[in-house]
């Protein structure tokens, strides 16, 4: 089964070409990395798959349909680029928030042991270190028990690295 497919996408910003005819399919239980200086489209290719930008030429799917549809992206789980994520809430609460709306989330002591994040559950996320708040990031994005992720910067940082 196909969960994402771009077929001879190109995306432009004005005069700036970001995508020039990219083709990519992602089957199920398949692990695809992206790699490429900043700039290369990576993030621009993400937004594509997720719904947040329209493509200037070509076709993108979501598990068989139009990303832009949110009936597509119900078994998506994302964690993009930026992350902000509110200063005063505590890590406990910012998981029972995106938890609730799912209608049948990962139970949130499977999300706390799985990414490590026992002893900061108390913890505003504000006063958390930038690795920290990644991994919250990264956690939030399987609350939903998506069938495709897509993590954006997984290690949060802006070097050009892997998407």
């Amino acid at each position: 089964m196909i969960h994402a497919r771009a077929e001879g996408v190109t995306k432009s910003f004005g005069s700036t070409l970001a995508l020039d005819r990219v083709d990519l399919e992602v089957r199920a239980g398949e692990l695809v990395g992206l790699l490429g200086p900043n700039g290369a489209g990576k993030s621009t290719l993400v937004s594509l798959f997720t719904g947040g930008r329209r493509p200037t030429a070509g076709r993108v799917e979501l598990c068989g349909g139009d990303p832009r549809d949110p009936r597509n992206r119900r078994t998506l789980g994302v964690t993009p680029q930026e992350t902000g994520l509110p200063a005063s809430l505590r890590v406990g609460e910012v998981i029972d928030f995106v938890r609730a709306h799912f209608p049948d989330p990962l139970p949130k002591t499977e999300l706390v042991d799985r990414f490590g994040l026992g002893d900061l559950i108390r913890r505003q996320t504000g006063g958390l270190s930038g690795g920290q708040k990644r991994r919250l990031a990264v956690a939030l994005a399987f609350a939903g028990r998506p069938e495709i992720v897509f993590l954006d910067e997984p290690d949060g940082s802006r070097r050009g690295g892997a998407t």
